[in-house]
Protein backbone atom coordinates (compact mmCIF):
# COMPACT_ATOMS: atom_id res chain seq x y z
CA UNK A 1 0.00 0.00 0.00
CA UNK A 2 1.20 3.40 -0.85
CA UNK A 3 2.03 5.33 2.07
CA UNK A 4 2.92 9.27 2.63
CA UNK A 5 7.00 9.99 3.15
CA UNK A 6 7.53 13.48 3.86
CA UNK A 7 10.49 15.06 2.08
CA UNK A 8 13.07 16.70 4.25
CA UNK A 9 11.87 20.33 2.88
CA UNK A 10 8.13 19.70 4.22
CA UNK A 11 9.17 18.03 7.27
CA UNK A 12 11.47 21.21 8.17
CA UNK A 13 8.68 23.20 7.40
CA UNK A 14 6.92 22.64 10.90
CA UNK A 15 10.25 23.91 12.39
CA UNK A 16 10.45 27.08 10.79
CA UNK A 17 6.89 28.22 10.64
CA UNK A 18 6.16 27.00 14.22
CA UNK A 19 9.59 27.47 15.91
CA UNK A 20 10.60 30.12 13.17
CA UNK A 21 14.05 28.29 12.73
CA UNK A 22 15.13 25.90 10.81
CA UNK A 23 15.71 22.33 11.94
CA UNK A 24 19.37 21.93 12.89
CA UNK A 25 22.18 19.63 11.35
CA UNK A 26 22.47 17.52 14.14
CA UNK A 27 18.48 16.36 13.95
CA UNK A 28 18.78 16.05 9.61
CA UNK A 29 19.00 12.51 10.17
CA UNK A 30 16.02 12.03 11.90
CA UNK A 31 13.79 14.53 9.47
CA UNK A 32 15.28 12.98 6.56
CA UNK A 33 13.12 9.63 6.00
CA UNK A 34 10.09 10.57 8.20
CA UNK A 35 6.93 9.32 7.53
CA UNK A 36 3.87 10.52 9.16
CA UNK A 37 1.98 7.23 8.15
CA UNK A 38 4.74 4.42 9.37
CA UNK A 39 7.29 5.42 12.30
CA UNK A 40 11.31 4.17 12.15
CA UNK A 41 11.66 1.17 14.22
CA UNK A 42 15.60 0.04 14.71
CA UNK A 43 16.18 -3.18 13.39
CA UNK A 44 18.72 -6.25 14.07
CA UNK A 45 22.34 -6.33 12.85
CA UNK A 46 21.57 -2.96 10.94
CA UNK A 47 20.54 0.10 12.35
CA UNK A 48 20.05 -1.30 16.21
CA UNK A 49 23.67 -1.69 17.45
CA UNK A 50 24.30 -2.26 21.33
CA UNK A 51 26.76 -0.19 23.54
CA UNK A 52 29.87 -1.83 23.33
CA UNK A 53 30.56 -3.83 26.22
CA UNK A 54 27.96 -2.84 28.05
CA UNK A 55 24.81 -4.67 29.84
CA UNK A 56 21.25 -4.26 28.89
CA UNK A 57 19.78 -3.94 32.31
CA UNK A 58 16.03 -2.66 31.39
CA UNK A 59 13.97 -1.41 28.21
CA UNK A 60 11.17 0.83 28.27
CA UNK A 61 9.06 1.39 25.22
CA UNK A 62 6.72 3.90 24.62
CA UNK A 63 4.77 3.18 21.65
CA UNK A 64 1.95 5.59 19.57
CA UNK A 65 -0.26 3.30 18.48
CA UNK A 66 -1.06 2.51 14.77
CA UNK A 67 -2.75 3.41 11.96
CA UNK A 68 -6.13 4.89 12.58
CA UNK A 69 -9.45 6.14 11.33
CA UNK A 70 -10.19 10.13 12.04
CA UNK A 71 -11.19 10.87 15.92
CA UNK A 72 -14.33 12.32 14.57
CA UNK A 73 -16.50 12.03 11.91
CA UNK A 74 -17.12 15.62 9.74
CA UNK A 75 -20.67 16.68 8.27
CA UNK A 76 -21.08 15.14 5.13
CA UNK A 77 -18.34 13.09 5.08
CA UNK A 78 -18.70 10.17 2.15
CA UNK A 79 -15.33 8.13 2.84
CA UNK A 80 -15.29 5.17 2.72
CA UNK A 81 -13.31 3.73 5.91
CA UNK A 82 -14.15 -0.26 4.95
CA UNK A 83 -10.80 -1.12 6.25
CA UNK A 84 -11.77 -2.06 9.58
CA UNK A 85 -13.22 -5.41 8.45
CA UNK A 86 -9.84 -7.86 9.15
CA UNK A 87 -8.45 -6.98 12.63
CA UNK A 88 -5.25 -8.60 13.42
CA UNK A 89 -5.98 -9.02 17.31
CA UNK A 90 -8.18 -11.61 18.60
CA UNK A 91 -9.30 -11.89 22.00
CA UNK A 92 -9.33 -15.16 23.11
CA UNK A 93 -12.32 -16.89 25.55
CA UNK A 94 -10.86 -19.49 27.69
CA UNK A 95 -12.58 -21.61 30.28
CA UNK A 96 -12.82 -19.59 33.98
CA UNK A 97 -10.31 -22.49 35.32
CA UNK A 98 -8.15 -22.50 32.60
CA UNK A 99 -5.53 -19.79 31.19
CA UNK A 100 -4.38 -22.32 28.69
CA UNK A 101 -4.21 -21.38 25.08
CA UNK A 102 -4.63 -25.07 24.64
CA UNK A 103 -7.74 -25.21 25.80
CA UNK A 104 -9.63 -21.87 24.32
CA UNK A 105 -13.35 -22.67 23.76
CA UNK A 106 -13.20 -19.41 20.86
CA UNK A 107 -11.77 -16.88 19.41
CA UNK A 108 -14.06 -13.56 19.17
CA UNK A 109 -12.62 -10.69 16.78
CA UNK A 110 -14.86 -6.87 17.08
CA UNK A 111 -16.52 -6.09 13.64
CA UNK A 112 -18.27 -2.00 13.23
CA UNK A 113 -21.57 -2.62 11.24
CA UNK A 114 -22.57 0.26 9.59
CA UNK A 115 -25.60 -0.24 7.46
CA UNK A 116 -28.39 1.87 6.28
CA UNK A 117 -30.93 -0.69 5.74
CA UNK A 118 -30.37 -2.03 9.25
CA UNK A 119 -29.38 1.42 11.44
CA UNK A 120 -32.11 5.10 10.72
CA UNK A 121 -28.77 7.03 12.26
CA UNK A 122 -26.48 5.32 9.53
CA UNK A 123 -27.03 8.26 7.09
CA UNK A 124 -25.07 10.80 9.32
CA UNK A 125 -21.94 8.45 9.50
CA UNK A 126 -19.47 7.68 6.87
CA UNK A 127 -19.59 4.30 5.30
CA UNK A 128 -17.41 1.02 5.82
CA UNK A 129 -16.66 -1.03 8.97
CA UNK A 130 -14.63 1.39 11.14
CA UNK A 131 -15.81 3.52 14.39
CA UNK A 132 -14.52 6.78 15.27
CA UNK A 133 -10.43 6.35 15.80
CA UNK A 134 -10.38 2.87 15.56
CA UNK A 135 -7.06 0.72 14.67
CA UNK A 136 -7.56 0.43 10.90
CA UNK A 137 -5.99 -3.37 9.60
CA UNK A 138 -3.14 -1.66 8.28
CA UNK A 139 -2.19 -0.22 12.23
CA UNK A 140 -2.98 -3.86 13.33
CA UNK A 141 -0.07 -5.15 11.36
CA UNK A 142 2.20 -2.06 11.76
CA UNK A 143 2.15 -2.55 15.77
CA UNK A 144 2.43 -6.38 15.22
CA UNK A 145 5.70 -5.61 13.27
CA UNK A 146 6.92 -3.20 15.91
CA UNK A 147 6.54 -6.62 18.32
CA UNK A 148 8.72 -8.43 15.86
CA UNK A 149 11.13 -6.38 15.27
CA UNK A 150 11.89 -6.13 18.94
CA UNK A 151 11.48 -9.44 19.70
CA UNK A 152 14.44 -9.55 16.75
CA UNK A 153 16.69 -7.38 19.10
CA UNK A 154 16.14 -8.21 22.37
CA UNK A 155 15.32 -11.52 22.85
CA UNK A 156 17.40 -12.94 19.37
CA UNK A 157 20.24 -10.32 19.41
CA UNK A 158 20.87 -9.47 22.50
CA UNK A 159 19.08 -12.62 24.40
CA UNK A 160 17.92 -9.92 27.04
CA UNK A 161 14.82 -11.85 27.52
CA UNK A 162 13.71 -15.19 27.04
CA UNK A 163 12.61 -16.76 24.40
CA UNK A 164 9.69 -18.40 25.24
CA UNK A 165 7.53 -15.91 27.42
CA UNK A 166 7.49 -15.52 31.02
CA UNK A 167 4.92 -12.97 32.15
CA UNK A 168 7.38 -11.84 34.39
CA UNK A 169 9.48 -10.34 32.25
CA UNK A 170 7.25 -8.23 30.55
CA UNK A 171 5.15 -5.35 31.48
CA UNK A 172 2.46 -3.15 29.82
CA UNK A 173 0.21 -0.50 30.38
CA UNK A 174 -2.09 1.06 27.82
CA UNK A 175 -4.17 4.12 27.77
CA UNK A 176 -8.27 3.42 28.21
CA UNK A 177 -8.89 4.51 24.61
CA UNK A 178 -9.36 1.05 22.76
CA UNK A 179 -6.92 1.45 19.58
CA UNK A 180 -3.95 1.55 22.35
CA UNK A 181 -5.33 -1.80 24.07
CA UNK A 182 -5.88 -3.53 20.44
CA UNK A 183 -2.12 -1.93 19.29
CA UNK A 184 -0.46 -3.73 22.48
CA UNK A 185 -2.20 -6.83 21.51
CA UNK A 186 -1.12 -7.05 18.34
CA UNK A 187 2.55 -5.96 19.46
CA UNK A 188 2.76 -8.78 21.87
CA UNK A 189 1.12 -11.82 19.49
CA UNK A 190 4.62 -10.07 17.35
CA UNK A 191 7.18 -9.88 20.36
CA UNK A 192 5.48 -13.23 21.70
CA UNK A 193 3.45 -14.89 18.83
CA UNK A 194 1.56 -17.75 19.97
CA UNK A 195 4.28 -20.45 19.60
CA UNK A 196 6.37 -19.33 21.85
CA UNK A 197 3.86 -19.37 24.39
CA UNK A 198 3.51 -22.51 26.57
CA UNK A 199 0.30 -24.20 27.96
CA UNK A 200 0.72 -22.59 31.56
CA UNK A 201 1.88 -19.52 32.13
CA UNK A 202 0.50 -17.68 29.23
CA UNK A 203 -1.21 -14.89 30.56
CA UNK A 204 -0.03 -11.53 30.29
CA UNK A 205 -1.91 -8.55 31.69
CA UNK A 206 -2.76 -5.01 30.28
CA UNK A 207 -2.87 -2.41 33.04
CA UNK A 208 -4.70 0.35 32.94
CA UNK A 209 -5.66 3.34 34.55
CA UNK A 210 -9.07 4.83 34.63
CA UNK A 211 -9.86 7.13 32.91
CA UNK A 212 -9.79 10.82 35.45
CA UNK A 213 -5.88 9.50 35.91
CA UNK A 214 -4.47 8.86 33.25
CA UNK A 215 -1.12 9.78 33.01
CA UNK A 216 0.27 8.83 29.96
CA UNK A 217 -1.74 11.74 28.09
CA UNK A 218 -2.47 15.63 29.11
CA UNK A 219 -5.16 15.05 31.63
CA UNK A 220 -7.13 18.95 32.60
CA UNK A 221 -9.85 16.36 34.63
CA UNK A 222 -6.87 15.01 36.98
CA UNK A 223 -5.17 18.12 37.20
CA UNK A 224 -7.28 21.67 36.41
CA UNK A 225 -4.87 24.29 36.01
CA UNK A 226 -3.56 22.10 33.79
CA UNK A 227 -6.71 23.26 31.93
CA UNK A 228 -6.55 26.27 32.38
CA UNK A 229 -2.79 26.44 31.27
CA UNK A 230 -3.72 24.78 27.89
CA UNK A 231 -6.50 27.05 27.41
CA UNK A 232 -4.34 30.55 27.81
CA UNK A 233 -2.25 28.97 24.76
CA UNK A 234 -4.89 29.61 22.32
CA UNK A 235 -4.90 33.15 24.00
CA UNK A 236 -1.34 33.84 22.92
CA UNK A 237 0.49 36.09 20.15
CA UNK A 238 2.41 32.39 19.35
CA UNK A 239 -1.36 31.13 18.67
CA UNK A 240 -2.38 33.98 16.51
CA UNK A 241 0.42 34.64 14.75
CA UNK A 242 0.18 30.79 13.50
CA UNK A 243 -3.75 30.92 12.64
CA UNK A 244 -3.09 34.18 10.72
CA UNK A 245 0.22 32.67 8.74
CA UNK A 246 -2.40 29.32 8.11
CA UNK A 247 -5.51 31.34 7.32
CA UNK A 248 -5.83 30.42 3.70
CA UNK A 249 -4.86 26.94 3.74
CA UNK A 250 -7.65 26.58 6.77
CA UNK A 251 -10.08 28.15 4.50
CA UNK A 252 -8.98 26.19 1.13
CA UNK A 253 -9.34 22.81 3.03
CA UNK A 254 -12.61 23.76 5.13
CA UNK A 255 -14.58 25.04 1.76
CA UNK A 256 -13.15 21.51 0.20
CA UNK A 257 -14.09 20.18 2.87
CA UNK A 258 -17.63 21.27 2.79
CA UNK A 259 -17.70 22.44 6.47
CA UNK A 260 -16.82 25.99 6.07
CA UNK A 261 -20.21 27.52 7.23
CA UNK A 262 -20.14 25.32 10.21
CA UNK A 263 -18.87 26.75 13.33
CA UNK A 264 -17.70 23.24 15.43
CA UNK A 265 -15.05 22.55 13.02
CA UNK A 266 -14.37 25.46 10.53
CA UNK A 267 -12.00 26.56 12.96
CA UNK A 268 -9.25 24.25 12.60
CA UNK A 269 -7.44 23.03 10.25
CA UNK A 270 -8.85 19.33 10.42
CA UNK A 271 -5.41 17.57 9.48
CA UNK A 272 -6.26 14.32 11.55
CA UNK A 273 -9.57 13.78 9.34
CA UNK A 274 -7.96 13.84 6.16
CA UNK A 275 -4.49 12.53 7.08
CA UNK A 276 -5.90 8.84 7.33
CA UNK A 277 -7.45 9.07 3.79
CA UNK A 278 -3.39 9.75 2.35
CA UNK A 279 -2.28 6.73 4.45
CA UNK A 280 -5.00 4.20 3.66
CA UNK A 281 -4.61 5.97 -0.30
CA UNK A 282 -8.27 6.82 -0.05
CA UNK A 283 -10.28 9.63 -1.91
CA UNK A 284 -8.94 13.19 -0.48
CA UNK A 285 -11.65 15.01 -0.79
CA UNK A 286 -13.34 17.27 -3.16
CA UNK A 287 -15.70 20.90 -2.69
CA UNK A 288 -19.31 19.45 -2.90
CA UNK A 289 -20.15 22.82 -5.02
CA UNK A 290 -17.07 22.26 -6.58
CA UNK A 291 -15.93 18.41 -7.72
CA UNK A 292 -12.89 20.40 -9.72
CA UNK A 293 -11.58 21.82 -6.56
CA UNK A 294 -9.79 18.68 -4.76
CA UNK A 295 -7.31 18.61 -1.89
CA UNK A 296 -3.74 17.50 -3.36
CA UNK A 297 -1.34 15.30 -1.25
CA UNK A 298 0.52 18.85 -0.62
CA UNK A 299 -2.46 20.08 0.91
CA UNK A 300 -2.30 17.32 3.44
CA UNK A 301 1.10 17.37 4.36
CA UNK A 302 0.46 20.51 4.83
CA UNK A 303 -2.61 20.48 6.73
CA UNK A 304 -0.91 17.94 9.20
CA UNK A 305 2.23 19.78 9.41
CA UNK A 306 0.78 22.68 10.62
CA UNK A 307 -1.95 20.73 12.72
CA UNK A 308 0.78 18.98 15.09
CA UNK A 309 1.82 22.74 16.17
CA UNK A 310 -1.93 23.06 18.70
CA UNK A 311 -0.38 19.72 20.69
CA UNK A 312 3.22 20.47 20.66
CA UNK A 313 3.22 24.10 20.77
CA UNK A 314 2.38 23.99 23.99
CA UNK A 315 5.08 22.13 25.47
CA UNK A 316 7.86 24.64 23.89
CA UNK A 317 6.70 28.28 23.25
CA UNK A 318 5.45 30.71 25.61
CA UNK A 319 6.41 31.39 29.37
CA UNK A 320 4.07 28.62 30.44
CA UNK A 321 5.72 25.93 28.63
CA UNK A 322 7.97 24.67 31.62
CA UNK A 323 4.85 24.31 34.17
CA UNK A 324 2.75 23.04 31.57
CA UNK A 325 5.82 19.93 31.30
CA UNK A 326 5.48 19.43 34.75
CA UNK A 327 1.86 19.33 35.32
CA UNK A 328 1.88 16.91 31.79
CA UNK A 329 5.00 15.46 31.64
CA UNK A 330 5.90 15.14 35.16
CA UNK A 331 3.23 12.18 36.20
CA UNK A 332 4.45 9.23 33.70
CA UNK A 333 8.53 10.86 34.48
CA UNK A 334 7.42 9.50 38.07
CA UNK A 335 6.41 6.22 36.89
CA UNK A 336 9.33 5.76 34.09
CA UNK A 337 12.16 6.96 37.06
CA UNK A 338 10.74 4.86 39.63
CA UNK A 339 10.67 1.96 37.75
CA UNK A 340 14.22 2.46 36.69
CA UNK A 341 15.48 2.88 40.18
CA UNK A 342 13.60 -0.29 41.06
CA UNK A 343 15.44 -2.40 38.67
CA UNK A 344 18.16 -0.60 39.57
CA UNK A 345 17.96 -1.48 43.28
CA UNK A 346 16.89 -5.33 42.53
CA UNK A 347 20.26 -5.90 40.68
CA UNK A 348 22.27 -4.73 43.10
CA UNK A 349 20.20 -6.94 46.16
CA UNK A 350 20.70 -9.77 43.69
CA UNK A 351 24.20 -8.98 43.46
CA UNK A 352 24.53 -8.91 47.27
CA UNK A 353 22.78 -11.84 48.33
CA UNK A 354 24.30 -15.59 49.09
CA UNK A 355 21.45 -16.85 48.27
CA UNK A 356 21.00 -16.95 43.96
CA UNK A 357 19.15 -20.64 44.02
CA UNK A 358 16.35 -18.25 42.05
CA UNK A 359 17.26 -15.78 39.84
CA UNK A 360 15.48 -12.26 40.92
CA UNK A 361 18.07 -10.08 40.31
CA UNK A 362 15.56 -7.89 37.47
CA UNK A 363 12.36 -5.88 38.17
CA UNK A 364 10.25 -5.75 35.04
CA UNK A 365 12.97 -6.02 32.54
CA UNK A 366 10.76 -4.70 29.75
CA UNK A 367 8.00 -2.52 29.73
CA UNK A 368 5.49 -1.26 26.90
CA UNK A 369 3.77 2.14 27.12
CA UNK A 370 1.06 1.26 24.78
CA UNK A 371 -0.27 4.84 23.96
CA UNK A 372 -0.71 8.09 21.78
CA UNK A 373 1.18 10.54 19.60
CA UNK A 374 1.16 12.84 22.18
CA UNK A 375 2.29 11.02 24.90
CA UNK A 376 5.47 10.30 22.56
CA UNK A 377 5.47 14.40 21.92
CA UNK A 378 5.39 15.35 25.38
CA UNK A 379 8.09 13.23 26.73
CA UNK A 380 10.29 14.11 23.67
CA UNK A 381 9.73 17.86 24.75
CA UNK A 382 11.19 17.33 28.41
CA UNK A 383 14.22 15.51 27.12
CA UNK A 384 15.26 16.13 23.14
CA UNK A 385 15.75 19.23 21.18
CA UNK A 386 12.93 21.66 20.31
CA UNK A 387 12.42 20.33 16.71
CA UNK A 388 11.71 16.47 16.52
CA UNK A 389 9.56 15.14 13.92
CA UNK A 390 5.87 14.17 15.61
CA UNK A 391 5.38 11.08 16.55
CA UNK A 392 4.08 9.20 13.61
CA UNK A 393 1.95 5.20 13.58
CA UNK A 394 3.77 2.81 15.27
CA UNK A 395 6.71 4.73 16.03
CA UNK A 396 8.38 4.26 19.40
CA UNK A 397 10.07 6.11 22.05
CA UNK A 398 12.48 3.62 23.47
CA UNK A 399 14.43 3.84 26.87
CA UNK A 400 17.25 1.24 27.38
CA UNK A 401 19.33 1.43 30.53
CA UNK A 402 22.90 -0.25 29.85
CA UNK A 403 25.76 -0.82 32.83
CA UNK A 404 29.20 -0.08 31.20
CA UNK A 405 32.42 -2.42 31.28
CA UNK A 406 33.36 0.57 33.60
CA UNK A 407 30.35 -0.68 35.72
CA UNK A 408 28.66 2.52 35.05
CA UNK A 409 24.49 2.93 34.40
CA UNK A 410 24.10 4.99 31.44
CA UNK A 411 20.99 5.82 29.66
CA UNK A 412 20.68 5.66 25.91
CA UNK A 413 16.92 7.29 24.46
CA UNK A 414 16.21 6.01 20.88
CA UNK A 415 13.55 7.61 18.47
CA UNK A 416 12.75 6.76 14.50
CA UNK A 417 15.27 4.37 15.25
CA UNK A 418 18.07 6.83 16.31
CA UNK A 419 19.33 8.46 19.43
CA UNK A 420 17.33 11.41 20.09
CA UNK A 421 19.52 14.55 20.45
CA UNK A 422 19.40 15.94 23.88
CA UNK A 423 17.93 18.83 25.14
CA UNK A 424 20.75 21.72 25.74
CA UNK A 425 19.90 21.38 29.55
CA UNK A 426 20.11 18.08 30.00
CA UNK A 427 23.88 18.65 30.00
CA UNK A 428 24.66 14.67 28.59
CA UNK A 429 24.17 12.69 25.10
CA UNK A 430 21.41 10.61 25.37
CA UNK A 431 23.93 7.86 23.82
CA UNK A 432 25.29 7.28 27.42
CA UNK A 433 24.06 9.46 29.04
CA UNK A 434 25.05 8.82 33.21
CA UNK A 435 22.05 7.66 35.06
CA UNK A 436 21.63 9.85 37.93
CA UNK A 437 22.33 12.77 35.47
CA UNK A 438 19.38 11.63 33.81
CA UNK A 439 17.34 10.71 36.40
CA UNK A 440 17.67 13.71 38.26
CA UNK A 441 16.71 16.26 35.40
CA UNK A 442 13.57 14.01 34.70
CA UNK A 443 12.72 13.94 38.39
CA UNK A 444 13.17 17.70 38.61
CA UNK A 445 9.67 17.62 36.45
CA UNK A 446 7.90 15.89 38.93
CA UNK A 447 5.81 17.57 40.74
CA UNK A 448 6.47 17.54 44.99
CA UNK A 449 2.51 18.84 45.93
CA UNK A 450 0.22 17.82 43.11
CA UNK A 451 -2.92 18.51 44.76
CA UNK A 452 -1.49 22.39 45.20
CA UNK A 453 0.48 22.66 41.69
CA UNK A 454 -3.05 21.77 40.17
CA UNK A 455 -4.77 23.91 41.95
CA UNK A 456 -6.59 26.51 39.80
CA UNK A 457 -7.05 28.68 42.79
Amino acid sequence: MQVLTLSLGLVALLAAQVASQSAPSSNNNLYANYDYCQGVTPVAGKTYKPIKGATLQKVQVLMRHGDRTPSTVLPGDKTNYNICSNPAEYNLVAPASSHSLRTVSSALRTNILVSPSENLFASGYWSGNCEVGQLTNKGSLQTRRVGEQLREIYIDQLHFLSKRLDPEEVYVRNTYIWRTRTSAENFLDGFYPARTRDSKNSVITLNTYPQSIETLILNPTACPKLGQLYQSFFKTPTYANHIKTNYALMQKVNTILGVDKIPTVNTTLNGDTVMPRLCNNLPLGCNPQDPTQCLTRKDVVDIMTQSTFLYSGIFRYESTAEEIKRLAVGPILKTLSASIRATQKAAASYKSSSNKSKDKRRARPFELYSAHDQSLDQILAVIGQQNLPWPAYGSSVIIELWKTAAKKDVIRVLYEGKVVPAHPKLNCTLDACPLETFLAFIESYVPTNIAAECSPY
